[in-house]
């Protein structure tokens, strides 16, 4: 039986170096990778109603741009490697995910906030160490 590694993803230097582990692990350990963008941000949600489509179609657009680089990186490992575009709470989605997929490892990126999106949205990473089912690897 093969490991369920889900990796989390925003296009960030640290989101890729995440990837880059989360393939290296899959690849020890005969993995799937469960590759994930999810669309949002505190602009899109304090957006007025006409304005918030707008926004989340570009944040859509910006997480499909990020899953098919991380696509493209995973093509020649020879891995089984699923991608998974989502919407809302970063955190609670991939906790979401991870919990209905059976989910062994995560992967994510440390990113360093500013202050105000700090207190505003809050880690996504910690919030994940915190609550996930199963083992967390945060990448610097």
């Amino acid at each position: 039986m093969s490991t369920r590694i889900l990796v989390g993803l925003d296009g960030s230097p640290s989101s890729r170096k995440a990837l880059d582990h989360a393939i290296g692990l899959a690849a020890g350990a005969s993995g799937r990778l469960h590759l994930v963008a999810v669309a949002c941000g505190p602009d899109i949600e304090m957006a007025d109603p006409d304005e918030r489509e707008i926004l989340l179609e570009r944040a859509r657009q910006r997480c499909d741009e990020h899953l098919n680089t991380a696509l493209e990186a995973t093509r020649s490992c020879g891995l089984e490697v699923e991608s998974h575009l989502m919407e809302g709470q970063p955190a609670e989605q991939l906790l979401g995910l991870a919990r209905k997929l059976g989910i062994e490892h995560i992967v994510l990126g440390h990113r360093r906030k500013g202050l105000f999106e700090q207190m505003l949205m809050g880690s996504v990473a910690k919030r994940v160490v915190d609550f996930a089912p199963c083992t967390v690897t945060i990448v610097r």
